[in-house]
């Protein structure tokens, strides 16, 4: 069975949820793993991604038609390139909203490409409202919760994210602020820094693996996931 390309579409309608950092990291972890991702930054008036990873970034705008279908056809556009979203808070409804009226996820499925809904979680009411929504309305779709650690605790992230699905939800640790200094200086990669050899570890470098140890295990879930669609086909 050939194996089928995943986009992975980092969401929440919540801003400064930590998205950009992870569909960065996202990004490097496919680099490391010498694939050639492509990343899309949705966040208008910022461009945070396409800022820190330029040679792998496009910048898309929902803002007119035009740029809509220019998005969404290079989403499913043939070739087993990775793709990645980082979806700004702004463009989360009209993203979503064009998703379901042109049938997108459908459309990526048929054409051996899964969509995979990497959702941020967030304490206001409002993002697990509407984490209960994209359930409803994209029912065969892989909806996976991301709990960033520096946005809340655990124990919160379990009361306002009841368990609609069995899906395992991705941790994010918490970053220090002297590391975050670090990452956020322009031209920093992650994969640049896990391909270098280093005779001391660092505390970035427990923290990247720690990361990457979570989307290893993540494509292993959409693998069987796979797997398992076949098999009941």
């Amino acid at each position: 069975m050939a194996r089928r390309t995943p986009v992975y579409i980092v969401c929440s309608p919540r801003p400064r949820v930590g998205k950009t950092l992870i569909a960065r990291v996202l990004t490097d972890f496919e680099l490391v793993n010498n694939r050639l991702p492509i990343a899309y930054d949705l966040n208008r008036n910022e461009n945070a991604l396409a800022a820190l990873l330029p040679r792998h970034t496009v910048i898309a705008d929902l803002s007119e038609t035009r740029g809509q279908m220019a998005l969404f056809d290079q989403l499913i556009a043939g070739g087993d390139i990775p793709r990645i979203v980082d979806l700004g808070s702004e463009a989360f409804d009209p993203f979503f909203t064009v998703a379901r009226q042109i049938g997108f996820m459908e459309e990526a499925r048929r054409r051996g490409i899964d969509p995979v809904l990497l959702f941020v979680a967030d304490q206001h009411p409002r993002a697990a409202q509407m984490y209960g929504h994209l359930h409803q309305a994209f029912t065969r779709t892989l909806i996976v919760p991301v709990q960033n650690d520096a946005n809340l605790s655990a124990r919160a992230y379990m009361d306002q994210f009841p368990p609609i699905t069995t899906e395992r939800g991705l941790f994010i640790p918490r970053l220090n602020p002297v590391i975050k200094g670090v990452i956020d200086k322009p031209h920093f990669s992650f994969a640049s820094f896990m391909r270098k050899p280093a005779d001391l570890r660092t505390e970035l470098h427990a923290w990247t693996e720690k990361v990457f140890v979570e989307f290893r295990e993540l494509e292993l879930r959409v693998m069987l996931r796979e797997l398992r669609g076949a098999l009941n086909f």
